[in-house]
């Protein structure tokens, strides 16, 4: 019987893996390597980025050491932490990430599978450390936190975007990703056709995503100036937006003619910090911060965490999502054990 074809009868037992012929071994690492440039195809270019320059870190942290990049074990990951955090003088969440960009490039790119005890080491000596950087005092590494948008700073923001087709753009921009909670990739990452019509809004489809996709129903707002759907259909008119596999938010020669390129994340993040300081805003509004301020105004409204959830993308338990629920929940009566107890 040959190990390579399927079993002929359902009595009949599957061969195991270590009993595979050439022929099917073949054709199951050629399998292989079409699923991970699949994979590869479909995860967000900034991720691709960042994971490449994690990985130029870690061959670089290896050479010193003179071990190869594929020996990644509880000692040098650990090593690698300790090069991150005090040579480097890397951020939490930084040598956090590249730890999951190196384990991750190892599976995909060299098949190697690392063990999870080890990452799980390296994850808890780097907690110890951000524990004794917290004791002593030490400024935070990083820029820290985005700020959350608030709706009286969104309110100021939007106001301040001039009338011509620059400002339209803006507008609409801020006002729509602050609806959708988006991301700055998610943001440069709409297409016309991702934005439908609806007698009651508008219909978002959040393609580009670190996430899972998610549809997003945008309904008209409550005031004028700050109605996503009027900005939004005020840009696309303006802008004369009519290919639906065309970028929805387009770069603008300095003339003000509306150019075919879409904006690229950086630039979508650029323009909301740039909205910001116009307002006047000392603290720097970035891409995320509209995302973090929609979860936050959302529950300080009285949205249940699925409403708020079904708008952000986040998953069940998510930690982030938390976060910014607390946020608003620490000065509720029934969160808040020091109100109504007679101070």
């Amino acid at each position: 019987m040959s190990t390579g074809r399927l079993p002929a009868r359902p009595d009949e037992r599957p061969p195991l893996p270590a009993e595979f012929d050439d022929e099917l071994r073949a054709r199951l690492a050629a399998l292989d390597a079409a699923s991970d440039t699949h994979a590869q195809d479909q995860r967000p270019d900034n991720t691709t980025r960042a994971y490449a320059g994690d990985w130029k870190t870690w061959t670089a942290f290896c050479a010193q050491l003179q071990i190869p990049p594929t020996a990644a074990t509880r000692g040098t990951l650990r090593a690698f932490v300790d090069y991150l955090w005090n040579r480097e003088k890397r951020a939490y969440s930084t040598v956090d990430r590249k730890l999951a960009g190196v384990t991750v490039t190892l599976r995909q790119q060299h098949s190697v599978i690392v063990d999870p005890e080890a990452t799980k080491a390296a994850r808890e000596l780097l907690k110890d450390y951000q524990k004794k950087a917290d004791e002593a005092e030490e400024p935070a590494r990083g820029r820290g936190k985005a700020p959350a948008m608030r709706l009286v700073d969104l309110r100021l923001i939007v106001s301040k975007c001039d009338t011509d087709i620059f400002g339209i753009r803006d507008r609409a921009m801020i006002l729509l990703g602050f609806s959708i909670a988006a991301r700055r990739a998610e943001l440069a990452g709409l297409r016309l056709r991702n934005i439908r019509d609806d007698d009651k809004g508008l219909l978002v489809d959040v393609r580009v995503s670190k996430t899972e996709p998610r549809t997003v129903a945008v309904p008209y707002g409550q005031h004028a100036a700050t109605c996503p759907v009027l900005a939004w259909q005020a840009w696309r008119d303006a802008a004369q937006i009519a290919d639906p596999d065309r970028h929805a938010f387009r770069r603008i020669h300095h003339t003000g003619s509306v150019q075919p390129q879409g904006l690229t994340p950086q630039r979508a993040g650029d323009l909301i910090t740039a909205a910001g300081l116009r307002a006047g805003f000392e603290e720097l509004f970035t891409g995320h911060s509209v995302r973090s301020g929609m979860a936050t105004e959302a529950r300080r409204a009285g949205k249940d965490r699925k409403a708020i959830a079904a708008v952000t993308g986040h998953a069940d338990g998510s930690k982030v999502l938390d976060g910014y629920m607390q946020i608003v929940d620490q000065w509720d009566e029934d969160d808040n054990a020091l109100i109504g107890i007679g101070l």
